[in-house]
């Protein structure tokens, strides 16, 4: 069964850009998991720009579900998360000059740096996860790496034009968890993903856990968060019942 994972990102974002220390991403997250959401999720963005390390600490301390951080390339957060110790650390590019631009990793400029910092994280039991285009080129580059996991960036799919586009992409999507899987790797997705997106994401075989954020946190503002994750699992599920 595909698990549901909420990203934090945006409630920190809000947090920071309007000086208010009420909206708190860590109480979202509990209550997601009350709710039935099987993960949390947060990416280092920079000081003071999203989550900081109290949240992190909170996080770690208090769920009751899978913590997954994703992070930079660097050696400052990679200090953090071996201070931390979360589930599992996903790799992301952080765009200079923006850091709410989260995007994929291109292997072949990060492939010494991610294998030079591989060992410390599995040594501390850290599941190392790598966001990546669904292109088999990449992929194919990363699995000669010990990773753990492929977090695939669906932004492709869920930002489709037209039917036909929406078509291509999960069809690409769906080729990439396959190759992963036969690859022994484990399969997320993220990117912008909506309620309307999850039909089609649950029918992807190998893909372990839906990464979604911004979504959901619009509709928990009118209906709530139990009803909120409810509904995406709800889609989830039903999908995979079918």
């Amino acid at each position: 069964m595909k698990r549901l994972s909420i990203l934090l990102d945006d409630l920190a974002v809000i947090r920071s850009a309007l000086s208010d220390e009420k909206i708190d991403p860590v109480r979202f997250g509990v209550l997601s998991e009350t709710a039935g959401a099987n993960g949390l999720v947060c990416t280092l963005m920079g000081k003071g720009k999203g989550v900081v390390e109290r949240d992190l600490k909170i996080i770690k301390a208090i769920k009751q579900s899978y913590f997954n951080l994703r992070m930079p390339i660097d050696n400052e957060a990679m200090r953090l998360a071996l201070a931390i110790l979360p589930d599992m650390v996903t790799f992301v590019d952080i765009a200079a000059g923006d850091s709410r631009k989260v995007g994929p990793i291109e292997p072949g400029i990060h492939q010494s740096e991610i294998e030079s910092m591989l060992p410390n994280l599995q040594a501390n039991n850290i599941t190392v996860s790598v966001l990546l285009k669904p292109d088999i080129e990449s992929l194919k580059a990363i699995s000669k790496l010990s990773v753990d996991y492929v977090e695939i960036d669906v932004t492709e799919y869920t930002g489709a034009s037209d039917i036909n586009d929406e078509i291509v992409a999960l069809d690409r999507i769906k080729s990439a968890a396959l190759a992963v899987g036969k690859w022994g790797m484990g399969v997320n997705c993220s990117g912008n993903i909506g309620y309307e997106d999850l039909d089609g994401l649950a029918q992807t075989p190998n893909l372990e856990d839906i990464i979604i954020g911004t979504s959901l946190i619009r509709r928990a503002l009118y209906v709530g968060i139990d009803q909120a994750v409810g509904e995406a699992l709800q889609l989830m599920r039903h999908r995979e019942i079918d």
